[in-house]
């Protein structure tokens, strides 16, 4: 395996990012995985996940980027005044072509946790070189039967605690929150601020390309995130192909994979994933 620190592209040398590749990587066919940033955070991801997942695709054969789009960790912060997304969209646009041009790669898997599987998700569907995303709490829509789910653990809680009087009190949020209850629509967002989600029926839309393009796509959801039941995305898209969209939830696990076992559980998955898709 071998570690290697990059700057691209070639003409400004904006972006700071790094290159795995492992000994056994000698098929150019083969897709190559690229880490978007989750929020602000540094390249290594939270808890230096993405070091990690880089490394044992790496012991598998793939390449890899980390790197860090305009502004965040080492990459210099853009001054055409683009917007945010069109931004993020031209950075990773230029980790493609970076890997095209010096490792000769056709093809794409993008992986991004929060805000970068959000990222991840509208690269794939604007650049066809993409072949896989995997989005780890992406696309967090919630059912109703989620949001009930959220109301009640609250209910346990606060009951437990002794916080019956403020679970009840005038001062208290939950009778207005029941109230809306049967208001909800399926699909809407969890709390998601600073994120660029597409409402849920572009969301389907979207999977149904890139499924019919033959991009396949791993969602992996963590628990507490607006998502609390292993059919939770079957209620949200029921016509979704298996073949086509893979989905993990992963009961337990926090969202930034404080705990070792909740990283191998994660590892575990996308390697599964990557694998079945490679072929090997």
């Amino acid at each position: 395996m071998v570690e290697q620190a990059v700057l691209f592209p070639p003409a400004s040398e904006a972006l700071v990012g790094v290159l795995t590749t492992g000994d056994s990587n000698d098929d150019g066919n083969r897709p190559a995985a690229i880490f978007l940033n989750a929020g602000m955070l540094h390249r290594v991801g939270p808890n230096r996940l993405y070091v990690r997942l880089a490394r044992q695709m790496a012991r598998r054969g793939f390449s890899s980027l980390r790197f860090d789009l305009s502004g965040i960790g080492d990459s210099r912060v853009r001054t055409d005044g683009l917007p945010l997304r069109t931004a993020a969209l031209n950075d990773v646009r230029d980790a493609l072509d970076f890997l095209s041009t010096t490792q000769g790669t056709s093809s794409f898997i993008l992986i991004g946790l929060c805000s970068g599987a959000d990222l991840a998700f509208r690269v794939a569907l604007a650049d066809k070189r993409v072949v896989g995303a995997v989005l780890i709490d992406g696309l967090p829509y919630r059912t109703a039967r989620s949001f009930i789910y959220d109301q009640l653990s609250r209910i346990v809680r606060l009951t437990v605690r002794g916080g019956w009087r403020k679970l009840l009190g005038s001062d208290s949020s939950l009778p207005h929150k029941l109230s809306l209850l049967f208001k909800k629509r399926i699909g809407t967002s969890a709390s998601t601020a600073d994120r660029d989600i597409p409402p849920r029926n572009e969301g389907d839309m979207a999977l149904r390309q890139l499924a019919k393009r033959g991009a396949r796509t791993l969602v992996v959801y963590t628990e507490g995130r607006g998502y609390n039941y292993a059919r939770q995305f079957v209620d949200l898209f029921p016509s979704l192909s298996p073949a086509a969209v893979q989905v993990e939830y992963l009961k337990g696990a926090e969202h930034t994979f404080d705990l070792l076992a909740n990283q191998d559980r994660l590892v575990q998955t996308i390697e599964s994933w990557i694998t079945k898709q490679d072929g090997s």
